[in-house]
This record gives structure tokens, C-alpha cells and sequence, in this order.
């Protein structure tokens, strides 16, 4: 009868999903769970939460004591800053202080010797403020609230130091600070008193709390244990008892005692409203109930998925051998649809067990042929290697060779087999060494590092050398041990190697510097030509370079960008390339003497000086009518003057001071006819560049002195228009004034076919922007067309009868010489403007600016 039963359980079993059976224990599970654990769970959450709160409560009264105190305190710094403020300490040297020594002051609005608002805390002003003497007499009194007691009462009370202290006065509390107010040494001619009330703001203020909150902060009188006052009179009234208030609040106080007097006992008394508490408690508790009720009804979700998720895993298994069953074995196999999965496995494994051991047979047959496949395989495999396999039995006899050793020997495989393989294949000098190596392999004396790679010279059957590396690996056959001697042809690498070790010289074999450096500044390589730079540095290969290097070194692999520095040494000036590479931290230094290229730049630089000066002394020759007429105005004037002297003096006619005006004049003249000629001598005299700091503006009035006589001698009207600000430029002052000269000279001579009316040049100096000025020289001539303008600085050009046509082209060079270029506007019939730009900065100074 229980046989019965139990096969219908089964069958009910079979037909239930598993996934509806995993649901129904996932909610059973989760329902006995909550019913356990929830009443062990609520009680042991109210003893935690009970005990928290007494350690609350600890916490925050002795918060609540540092702030109240701190809060105190405060007052008294209060008190030393008034005390020491200026305005206070004027109004105690005045004549009003003195005349309060005969009648004490009251005042209901901010005196003179406070200033508005002050003092206070947070927004809590003193009750009163009093100024007394030395005696103990109130002088001065502020008051903002009428006490309910006599003053003479809180004076009583002075200790006669500074002093903060909290007393009952009238049954209230009220915080007293002194501070004594000094303004001449070793005298205390006044005391400052703060009288302030301690009532219910002054106590939330000290908090920072606001009504509402579940903790409450009170003084009490431990004689009678009432209420003085409190944080919240309309929560805690003042004057009820603090027996009052155990049933509804948690209570602890605590003794105030460095502040109040001895003839009080007042007690600091921090509160928690119960009924928060145990509200707050109640919410959590519920909190908590749910957060249980949803953990059970995760629980009960997430076990249900995950038998659902192994359920639907194993019919994925399931379907899977089914079809192995039908790939594998032929045989179709039977996929459970529905019903329970777990015990309806039971039954198939059964079966399938049964038909896999039918399918063994053809199984086997299979693996047969697969191995013989890859036997095949691994022989052609063997064959067709890129290296060279030789397989030796015990004593060194060749049993088997692959394709890739008979091409590389040139033997056939009849003439290996059976054969001894050194006295074959191996060169003679090598043949003692292949033998130790393979007696050691089959020894198993060595590690497998000793039967490695060893390099040896092979001789093929028309007797040529070739490198090669040979190794040896044992294989264990059943009956016997065999070695396969693997042979690789190396030739071509060391072809390679004796390339790369000629490329390795490339640098020491170099006729120039190179070097490299470390991070750390040391020498780490230097070639033979690098020499001359080791003597400069004084430092040997492996040394450190001197600082400056160093930094240079530092500063070039920190920015990863090449940088170029000159060296010059006594006899050889090197440029050297300092190249980073900064994955390795370290400076290749690449060197190159270029003594020769610094020799010819300094000749074509000579060259180009004395072509220049050849230009100026033309200049100069072109206007030596000028100059002369120039020269013979001070000259005439001085013939003059000297005369009329002579005269007077032979006449007796000429009185003392006519005399001493006339040589006056004659020495101003000569002045001027020496200042002429030096400056034709600095224009024509052979001199090396040298460039100074000059205003362009000065520039500009030297070139219009030059040329007054010209322009006048052309009829040409001469216009002069300077910049209002200085225009500072680092120049060289003759080679320049050069340039401006002859664009000038060009201009008037642009002028010679316009009419006399219309011959007009302007000279105009000004800023373009914070880097570059320029001249402006701008005639009315008859203009160039675009064919001219292309050709202008060209070299021995000129539209001029007669002309070098080297003036511009030297002006040109000049220009780039000193960063700077000349542009030139032109139209036909309406004149010509050069602009003649110039680098300037703003850090350039001038002398006499």
C-alpha cells in the first residue's frame, strides 16, 4: 500500500513544473524566516536603540556644556577687545572722563567712546555697560535695559582683576566680565563691566539650536533643584521644579565651575525629550519591520529565480546531450518538455546510458582513424619543418631525417641512414664537442639549458661550412629512448650580426663629436673625435658634465625638443645638436666644427662692410656740395666776426662787452663747423657695427639736417612729423641714418621732373604696434610702374643715369641685419613711399629718458 502511495507523490511530483516547486519552498522558506526572526530582531533593535541613547545623552551634554562655555568665553574676549579699542582709550585721556569723577553719566544711546552695535555676541547685547575707577565707582553707564537691582550690588562683586563669572542675583543669572583699561604703563585708571542677562536667547544663541529640536539646555539651582531658565521658557517654563521633568525628558547636569561664584551652586542640565526618542525608535522599528518583510520577499524572489535559473540551465543540458545523442550516437533521444525535471532525469540517464554504451564501439573505430590522420599530419609536419631534424638512437646512429636536413646537407637519405651523424655532417673541429654534448644529454648529467643551442660549423656533401645551433631533446619511446638533434642554419644571422657590429662603429668611426649623456649628467659614451669637447669640460668618459651642461641636459629631456648651442674653444668653434630620447633618459650629443663656415661669415661680413662703406663715401661724394656750403656758413660767419674785432680793435673804437659778444659768436660758429665735420667723419670713417639704444625720432631730425641744403638747393619743402611718444630701437646709428640718407636723396631726385610747386617730401616716425616702428618716406614724384617696383632691390638695377644700383640692395641688407625690412607704395604719377621698419621694445633704455 505505501509502494502505492508513493509511486502517485511521484507521479504528482512529474507533473508539477520545477519552477512552481521552487516558488512554493521560496515562500515557505521566507515565511518561517520572518516569523523567527522578526519578534528576536525587534527586541534586540529596542535594546540598541535604548542603549544609544544613553550614550547620546553623555555625548551631548558634554557638547552642550563646551558650547555654553566656549559661548562664555567669548564674551569675555569680547570684553578685553573693548577694553583696549582705540576710541575707548581717547575717551578715558579726554577732559569728559575727568568731569565724570564729580557726577556718574547714564546713557540711553550709544556713547561716544563705544561704537554703534558694539559690544555683542551673536546678536546678544549686554544689559549694561559701565565704566568704573579705580575706587569702585560707577562713572559712565550704558544702559540698554534697567536692572532690577542696584548697580552698587554687581560692583560689589569686583574682584579687582579680569574676571568672568555667572551669579544669581535677585534669584536670576546673570554673566559679569571686568576687564581693566590701561593706557599708561603701570597704571589701572578704569575697569569695563558687561552685565548680560542669561536668559532663554542668550542660552539657544550659545547652542545654535532652534525651538523644536529634541534637545534642551537649562540652569538650575542646586539648593532648591528649580528652574532658573532654559532654552525654551514655553517648553520648560522657568521656575518649575526639575522633578518635573524626569518622567518626560532624559536629565543630566553637571557643576559650572570655573565661572561662577563660590556662594552659588548653579548646575548646567542637558535634556532629550523622551517622547521624541521613543518616537524616533517606533519609526525605526517599522522601518526596520519592513525592511525584514522586503529582505523575506527578496529572499523569496531571488531563490525562486535561482531555481528557475537552474531548472532552465538543466533543460539547456538536457538539450544539449540530446543532441550529441542524435550527432553522436544516431539515435534520436527523448527531450523533456514539461513536468518535473529533476526526477524525470533519473529515468533518461537511464537510457541514454544504455544506448552509450552500444555507440562505444563506433566511437572507438572513429578515435582510430583520427589518430592515423594525425599521425600522417605530425609526419608531414616533420618533413616539411623549417629546421633541420635528425633523430639518433642511443649511440648516435641516425634512425630517421626530415626533407629540410637532406636539402640542407645534400645527402640523400640512404647515404644518413645507419651513419654515424658527426663524422658525417659535423666539422672535424667540432666533432669533440657535438659528441660530449650528446653523451651528456643521454647521461642526463646536465641541465636542459647544457643541450641547448650550441654553436657549431656544419660540412655539407660538397664539403661548404655553414654556422649552425644545435639542440638535443630526448623522447621516450616504450621499449627505447630516442634524440631528435635539432640543427638550424645561423648563417644568415650572423651575416646580420657582423652588419649590426658594423653599424655599432658608425659612431665611434665618426670624424665628428658624438656623445651620449644620462639624465644624471655623466658621460656615458664619447668617440675619439670628441676629444677637444673633454678637454673644454675637463671631464673624462663616465664623468659628470659641468653644471651649466648638466642643466642644459635636464632642460633639453624635460621639453623633448631638439636644441641647437655653439661652442667656441680656442682654436675651433663646434656647433653641438642636443638630441633627447626620453623612453631611455638619456641625451645623444651630436657634434659638428664649422670653425671654417664662422671664418667665412666674418670675411663676407668685412666684405659687406666695406661695400657699405664704399656706398657711404659715394653718398658723401654726391653731396659734397651740400656739405661744403654747410661747412662754409660757420666758417664765413667766423671770418666775419675775427674781422670786425680786428677793426674795432685797430681803432680803438670797440667797447669791452662788443668785443667779448663777437668772440662769443666766433666760438658758437666754430662749434658748429666742428660738430659738421664730425658728424661727416662718423658717416664716412671705417668703423666695426656697433649698436646702441637711440629714439628713432632723433634719428629722423639727423637725415632732415643732412639734406636741408639739398632740398633747398632742389627747391624741395622738407615736412617733419615725429611721434608724441619716444620710439626706442637697437641700432646701428650710422648704417641706419645710411639707409634713411639714401632713401631721402632718392626721393629728391624722384622730384627733378614734377613741378617746383608740387615737389613735396614728408618724413613722419611712428608706432605700427607693441614690436615694430617705422619711418615713413613719402615724395610726389612721378611714381615707378609694377616692372621697376619688381626689380627694385635687385643688385646693380637703377633708373638713374649713371647709377650704381647698389644703394637699395645694401639699404635691404642692412635692414635684415637688424630684424627689420623696408616696403615700399607706389603709383604712377602720384609718388613713392618707402617705410622703413624697425623691431623696438618697451624694455630698451634710453639715455637721458
Amino acid at each position: 500500500m505505501s509502494t502505492i502511495k508513493t509511486k502517485s507523490w511521484r507521479a504528482k511530483l512529474l507533473n508539477i513544473s520545477l519552477p512552481a516547486l521552487s516558488l512554493l519552498a521560496g515562500i515557505f522558506s521566507g515565511l518561517v524566516a520572518w516569523l523567527l526572526l522578526d519578534p528576536i530582531q525587534g527586541k534586540h533593535l529596542e535594546q540598541l536603540f535604548q542603549s544609544e541613547l544613553v550614550r547620546r545623552l553623555d555625548v551631548r551634554a558634554v557638547e552642550t556644556r563646551r558650547r555654553f562655555e566656549e559661548f562664555i568665553r567669548e564674551w569675555q574676549v569680547q570684553g578685553h577687545s573693548l577694553s583696549n579699542h582705540w576710541q575707548l582709550i581717547t575717551y578715558l585721556n579726554s577732559f569728559s572722563w575727568q568731569e565724570s569723577a564729580q557726577r556718574a553719566k547714564y546713557y540711553n544711546d550709544t556713547p561716544s567712546w563705544l561704537e554703534i552695535g558694539h559690544p555683542n555676541v551673536s546678536m546678544i547685547e549686554p544689559s549694561q555697560v559701565v565704566l568704573m575707577d579705580m575706587q569702585g565707582n560707577a562713572r559712565e553707564i550704558y544702559q540698554r535695559k534697567l536692572l532690577p537691582f542696584s548697580l552698587e550690588r554687581v560692583i560689589e562683586l569686583y574682584p579687582n582683576h579680569d574676571a568672568l563669572n555667572v551669579t544669581l542675583i535677585n534669584g536670576y543669572p546673570y554673566l559679569l566680565v571686568w576687564s581693566n583699561i590701561a593706557y599708561q604703563q603701570e597704571t589701572d585708571p578704569a575697569v569695563l563691566l558687561l552685565i548680560i542677562d542669561i536668559d532663554e536667547r542668550f542660552l539657544a544663541e550659545s547652542q545654535k539650536m532652534a525651538h523644536g529640536t529634541d534637545t534642551l539646555i537649562a540652569l538650575i539651582n542646586s539648593d532648591d533643584q528649580r528652574l532658573l531658565v532654559s532654552s525654551d521658557n514655553r517648553e520648560i517654563p522657568q521656575g518649575s521644579y526639575i522633578r518635573d521633568w524626569h518622567d518626560s525628558y532624559l536629565l543630566t547636569s553637571q557643576a559650572i565651575t570655573h565661572y561662577q561664584s563660590l556662594e552659588h551652586n548653579l548646575l548646567f542640565t542637558t535634556m532629550v525629550s523622551r517622547d521624541l526618542v521613543r518616537q524616533n525608535i517606533e519609526n525605526i522599528t517599522k522601518l526596520a519591520q519592513l525592511d525584514r518583510l522586503l529582505a523575506a520577499l527578496v529572499y523569496v524572489v531571488v531563490f525562486s529565480f535561482i531555481i528557475y535559473l537552474i531548472s532552465a540551465k538543466i533543460n539547456q543540458v538536457l538539450k544539449r546531450i540530446s543532441s550529441y545523442g542524435q550527432q553522436a550516437l544516431g539515435v534520436k533521444q527523448p527531450v523533456i518538455e514539461k513536468g518535473n525535471q529533476l526526477l524525470q532525469l533519473e529515468d533518461w540517464v537511464k537510457k541514454f546510458f544504455r544506448q552509450l554504451i552500444t555507440a562505444r564501439d563506433t566511437l572507438h573505430d572513429r578515435q582510430e582513424k583520427r589518430i592515423r590522420e594525425t599521425e600522417v599530419l605530425k609526419s608531414a609536419l616533420f618533413d616539411n619543418s623549417m629546421v633541420s631534424i635528425i633523430t639518433l638512437n642511443g649511440q648516435g646512429i641516425v634512425v630517421e631525417v626530415n626533407g629540410t636536413a637532406l636539402k640542407f646537407f645534400g645527402y640523400s637519405r640512404d647515404q644518413l641512414i645507419g651513419k654515424q651523424l658527426e663524422e658525417i655532417a659535423i666539422k672535424p673541429d667540432y666533432r669533440t664537442r657535438f659528441r660530449e654534448m650528446l653523451g651528456q644529454c643521454i647521461k642526463r648529467s646536465v641541465g636542459s639549458d647544457q643541450c641547448h643551442d650550441k654553436p657549431m660549423l656544419a660540412q655539407t656533401a660538397n664539403g661548404e661550412e655553414k654556422a649552425i645551433e644545435c639542440s638535443v631533446i630526448s623522447i621516450h619511446l616504450q621499449h627505447q629512448t630516442v634524440f631528435n638533434v635539432y640543427l638550424r642554419d645561423i648563417s644568415a644571422r650572423r651575416q646580420a650580426e657582423r652588419e649590426i657590429s658594423s653599424l655599432a662603429k658608425l659612431a665611434s668611426e665618426n670624424p665628428n663629436p658624438v656623445l651620449r649623456v644620462n639624465d644624471r649628467g655623466v658621460i656615458v659614451y664619447a668617440n675619439e673625435a670628441s676629444e677637444p669637447l673633454l678637454t673644454y669640460w675637463d671631464c673624462e668618459r663616465g664623468q659628470t658634465l659641468p653644471l651649466y651642461w648638466r642643466n642644459l641636459v635636464a632642460s633639453v629631456l624635460n621639453d623633448g625638443v631638439n636644441k641647437v648651442y655653439e661652442i667656441n674653444l680656442e682654436e675651433q668653434i663646434f656647433s653641438l645638436l642636443l638630441a633627447p630620447i626620453k623612453e631611455l633618459e638619456y641625451v645623444n650629443i651630436y657634434g659638428r666644427d664649422f670653425t671654417q663656415m664662422r671664418m667665412a661669415e666674418i670675411q663676407s661680413r668685412q666684405h659687406q662692410s666695406e661695400l657699405v662703406h664704399v656706398c657711404r663715401l659715394s653718398t658723401m661724394g654726391e653731396m659734397s656740395t651740400g656739405l661744403a656750403h654747410e661747412l662754409n656758413q660757420p666758417l664765413s660767419a667766423i671770418i666775419n666776426f675775427a674781422s670786425g674785432c680786428v677793426r674795432r680793435l685797430q681803432a680803438g673804437s670797440g667797447g669791452e662787452a662788443e668785443l667779448l659778444d663777437a668772440m662769443a659768436q666766433i666760438t658758437v660758429q666754430a662749434e658748429r663747423a666742428g660738430e659738421i665735420i664730425k658728424r661727416l667723419r662718423s658717416l664716412v670713417g671705417k668703423r666695426p657695427q656697433e649698436r646702441e639704444a637711440v629714439n628713432l625720432n632723433h634719428l629722423v631730425l639727423e637725415v632732415a639736417s643732412f639734406i636741408e641744403f639739398e632740398a633747398n638747393r632742389q627747391k624741395v619743402e622738407v615736412s617733419v612729423e615725429l611721434s608724441d611718444e619716444v620710439l626706442p630701437v637697437m641700432v646701428d646709428l650710422v648704417q641706419i641714418e645710411q639707409v634713411m640718407l639714401n632713401l631721402v636723396r632718392n626721393a629728391i631726385d624722384a622730384m627733378k621732373q614734377v613741378d617746383i610747386s608740387k615737389r613735396k617730401l614728408l618724413l613722419k616716425s611712428e608706432r605700427i604696434d607693441n614690436k615694430m616702428v617705422q619711418v615713413l618716406v613719402k615724395d610726389t614724384g612721378q611714381g615707378m610702374p609694377e616692372e621697376t617696383l619688381s626689380h627694385l632691390f635687385d643688385a646693380f638695377f637703377s633708373t638713374k643715369k649713371g647709377g650704381m644700383g647698389m644703394g637699395l640692395r645694401i639699404s635691404q641688407k642692412i635692414m635684415q641685419d637688424h630684424h627689420g625690412m623696408i616696403e615700399v607704395d607706389s603709383q604712377v604719377g602720384s609718388g613713392t613711399t618707402f617705410h622703413v621698419i624697425l623691431p623696438t621694445d618697451s624694455k630698451l633704455k634710453l639715455p637721458g629718458f
